[in-house]
């Protein structure tokens, strides 16, 4: 019980770390976005995950209101899509592959090392090699929606601060 309480607190903490060192106050907005997108994507694969018994998560922060592990869909993999958007920002489409492949990697290292030492997660009909997959489309997906929700708001934002300014003449 202890050693699952260390590996959600470090994991969790360690990547807040992270976001608050990385993230930059103009890019805010835009990394909230991100975050949120994942939080969406990851409920939706963690519901299928639990509702089709592909994986068991006996050890749940909440077990009365979720079959799912709250701590790694809802705080460890936005928490890693926030870390990944301001990482590959402004890259080559190259470098953009290798740091979602690195990315991808270490989350099944990750997902493969609770399962082992912990009790947080059991594997029925589930894989790393899923997971690998799952995060290799999610990173880049999640992303690129929060991005475009952000471009949207901002096109709109200054249509409405032009459109107000021409009618007050």
């Amino acid at each position: 019980m202890l050693i699952d309480r260390l590996w959600m607190g470090g994991s969790v903490l360690l990547l807040a770390a992270l976001m608050i060192r990385l993230v930059s106050r103009d890019r805010l907005r835009e990394m909230w976005a991100v975050l949120l997108t994942m939080q969406g994507l990851k409920w939706l694969l963690g519901a299928l995950k639990a509702q089709f018994h592909l994986a068991a998560f006996p050890k749940r922060l909440f077990p009365f209101a979720t079959q799912q592990d709250f701590a790694t869909d809802f705080a460890v993999c936005p928490s890693l899509a926030v870390v990944y958007a301001v990482i590959v920002n402004g890259r080559s489409p190259r470098d953009r592959l290798l740091i979602t492949v690195a990315f991808a990697i270490a989350f099944a290292v990750w997902s493969l090392a609770m399962t082992r030492w912990t009790n947080l997660q059991v594997h029925h009909r589930w894989s790393f090699g899923i997971d690998f997959l799952c995060v290799l489309i999610l990173l880049p997906l999640s992303t690129r929606i929060g991005s475009w929700i952000v471009s949207e708001t901002r096109e709109r934002e200054g249509a409405v601060r032009l459109h107000g300014s021409q009618s007050a003449h």
